[in-house]
């Protein structure tokens, strides 16, 4: 009806719009440093109109509904770049973790090691009977030995390293999925479940969270739950307001490594190598396979090494003691190392060679290291001048059947310097590799952030602009509605005379 009291009725709606958008921008204002927050705008809705003398009249405005300024795909595209950001740091910290032990300036590592061995025995071959160059042999073959335990520890330490950040991130990932869970439970009991803007931004927050830790899929149902299972769909993490606990477990028949399960109901799915993404798929990779598979390939050869070197060894003549006597069948190196043949134990089922751990136990036989003579440089019994042995030692440096790199007990690759420099380039190329992905994926994220926030976040220039015309907008219906008093008020008062 269009009369003065249907007039303050519009402008009481006035003033009630101007509050509750003024409400709106002083909250996005509020939260300008909040992180995840996406920028909120009061929808401003008209009245249903009221029909009077065949004419309909608008009865004012209302605030519909709050609505956050988000892209979800967008939100989506930086959950899995944040994952694949993670991931990709871990690895490369990793690899940049263990790359020094396997660095080389011609006169510290591996392979200047190798070579000051062979050169010792090259030096030995010229003079076999010289116990000082015998002593020298030793000295050299221990301190080669001690770097390739020194390669081999590091790796070691970082392997156990990353499985105790797999045992640290679990717990991580559980509180996480927890409070998910509840948001999902506290989202769903609205009327809307698209309106409970704030608590649709912190599960995102903690769903970039979750992303960082652990490589994930996301998606929503009807009731603008979040559902998240493992990147590679193995097991679910999220289910409405369901969260699935994570455990990790040490593994005795792999060295106490955790073994990782998700436990549903009464079911347990060991998703151990199912998860690719995030620090916790990162450090699988690098337990699992990266680091070991750099250790495999450094126990191959040494366990190569030491195998050769003590067949050649084996066949060849000590230097003749007193009564003209040579020994023979000699070991030049111990520890992991059939006593028959000189090379590795082997499998009793598959009858390769075992190369795993065979640097932790590899030394320079004790009866050498004691009686250097026990070198046999002599291919010929008695003969204390004879260095035909010596020199079969020396050409194994450049022998191309000097490795087994497949661990089936053939010696397919050489020379030495040649599979040493391959793993160390190989070390190198994959840290620098990682380092340039990790780089590259932190700028695709830094990038799509930005692009998130120019969406979603809080324009303070913006925001002021609105304050002052919701500001004007509510003055303008108070003066209104001070209108609509006074004629009002007029009205009474030419009334009462009328009557009078």
């Amino acid at each position: 009806m269009a009369n003065l009291t249907a007039s303050l009725g519009i402008g009481l709606s006035g003033l009630q719009v101007a509050q509750e958008a003024i409400s709106v921008v002083g909250h996005n204002i509020a939260n300008v440093n909040t992180p995840g927050y996406s920028q909120q705008s009061a929808v401003i809705s008209t009245n249903a109109s009221q029909e009077f003398g065949g004419l309909l009249f608008g009865t004012g405005a209302n605030v519909s509904s709050v609505e956050a300024l988000r892209n979800q795909f967008l939100n989506m595209q930086v959950t899995q770049s944040i994952c694949a950001q993670s991931g990709a740091e871990t690895r490369s910290n990793g690899v940049q973790a263990v790359s020094s032990a396997f660095t080389d300036d011609g006169t510290t590592g591996i392979n200047s090691q190798i070579q000051n061995f062979f050169a010792s025995i090259q030096t030995l071959s010229a003079n076999p009977e010289d116990a000082s160059l015998r002593q020298n042999v030793v000295g050299m073959a221990q301190t080669m030995l001690t770097e390739f335990k020194g390669a081999n520890t590091t790796l070691t330490s970082e392997i156990s390293s990353t499985n105790q950040q797999i045992g640290a991130t679990v717990p991580e990932v559980n509180t996480l999925t927890a409070q998910i869970a509840a948001l999902n439970t506290q989202i769903s009991q609205q009327i809307n479940p698209a309106d409970d803007n704030d608590a649709i931004d912190q599960r995102q927050q903690l769903t970039d969270k979750l992303a960082n830790l652990v490589g994930i899929q996301v998606s929503s149902d009807s009731k603008n739950q979040y559902q998240i299972t493992l990147d590679s769909g193995a097991a679910t993490l999220v289910s409405g307001n369901t969260a699935y606990q994570m455990t990790a477990t040490p593994d005795a028949t792999q060295g106490n490594n955790y073994k990782v399960s998700v436990q549903s109901g009464n079911t347990t799915t060991d998703v151990t190598d199912q998860i690719s993404g995030g620090t916790l798929g990162a450090n699988m990779d690098l337990r699992d396979n990266i680091l070991p598979g750099y250790q495999t390939q450094l126990n191959q050869i040494a366990g190569s090494l030491a195998g050769q070197m003590n067949q050649i060894n084996m066949t060849g003549y000590s230097l003749p003691d007193a009564s003209g006597k040579s020994t023979t069948g000699t070991l030049l190196f111990t520890g992991g190392i059939n006593a028959a043949t000189g090379l590795a134990n082997t499998d009793p089922v598959t009858g390769n060679p075992i190369y795993t751990g065979i640097i932790n136990n590899l030394q320079v036989n004790a009866a050498v290291v004691a009686d250097p003579s026990l070198i046999a440089a002599s291919s010929t019994t008695g003969v204390a001048g004879d260095n035909g042995n010596a020199l079969k030692m020396v050409a194994l440096q450049t022998s191309l059947s000097a490795v087994d790199t497949t661990g089936t007990g053939t010696f397919n690759s050489g020379p030495f310097s040649t599979v040493v420099s391959s793993l160390i380039n190989n070390v190198g190329t994959e840290a620098q590799s990682l380092s340039t992905t990790a780089t590259n994926q932190e700028n695709l994220t830094t990038a799509l952030q930005t692009q998130k926030s120019s969406v979603s976040g809080v324009d303070l220039d913006q925001s002021a602009a609105q304050l002052l015309a919701f500001q004007q907008g509510y003055q303008a219906a108070a003066q209104f509605i001070t209108t609509i008093s006074q004629l009002t008020q007029q009205l009474m008062t030419a009334m009462t005379s009328a009557a009078g």
